[in-house]
């Protein structure tokens, strides 16, 4: 801010002194140079600071409203429309998607109460994002269910993260209502072979995750092939 500024005076003083010289005789512009100068970078100076102000709230308005529309407000976490757009504009490259579920959340919303239950969310994402590499994409796709894209994985690699992602969720619990509560998640895995091809590879780990949810919940499921028939989760 304090540095526009005083570009901007300078460019204003050196303006007027331009603009003097050309206007003023010689005699006239050596004798005013001094107090001229002055009153320009006095005139310029708070007026430079105020635009300088005005487009600092501006950016951080744009940045904030930026934030708003590809972050879900609860948790933090990439809106689903901001997660495809980001995974659309990856490099080539072996990759995973982790289609994760909170086990029972019905059962925490209807014990602790609809806000515990959004602070069980909140905790829950941070645990996600705390587990899981800085480049790693992770997004909420709605209620309790959250995407996650891994970099660089192949098939193995990508259960043995979701293994741990799982053991992890299991083995700290939440704080609801000063109680402690362990949450734990359903995993569906699928590899994602090309980037065009992300809806399909949702599907296969959501099929993937509704065996997980069959098989007794808090584990790990991986689809079987590319072409695994879709199903709802339940």
């Amino acid at each position: 801010m304090t540095l526009f500024a005083l570009v901007i005076t300078a460019l204003a003083v050196l303006g007027s002194l331009g603009l003097r010289a050309l206007l003023q005789p010689g005699d006239v512009f050596e004798r005013t140079v001094l107090s001229g100068s002055a009153v320009a970078a006095m005139l310029a100076a708070p007026i430079a600071y105020y635009i300088g102000l005005q487009m600092l709230d501006a950016h951080r308005l744009t940045q904030a409203l930026e934030h708003a529309v590809n972050h879900d407000s609860l948790t933090g976490a990439s809106t689903r429309a901001s997660f495809k757009a980001q995974v659309a504009q990856l490099p080539p490259g072996p990759k995973a998607v982790l289609l994760v579920d909170i086990d029972h959340f019905k059962a925490v919303n209807d014990r602790f109460g609809h806000q515990a239950g959004d602070t069980a969310l909140c905790q829950f994402a941070m645990r996600l994002r705390r587990n899981c590499r800085e480049d790693d994409l992770i997004a909420r796709f709605g209620g309790e269910e959250f995407v996650v894209l891994l970099h660089d994985v192949e098939l193995d690699a990508a259960r043995a993260a979701a293994e741990r992602l799982c053991a992890k969720l299991r083995e700290a619990p939440i704080n609801l209502n000063g109680q402690a509560h362990r949450l734990t998640a359903s995993f569906g895995v699928a590899v994602l072979t090309d980037t065009a091809r992300l809806d399909e590879a949702l599907v296969r780990a959501d099929t993937a995750l509704y065996r997980a949810k069959n098989d007794g919940r808090d584990r790990v499921c991986v689809a079987e092939s590319e072409t695994s028939p879709y199903r709802a989760v339940s």
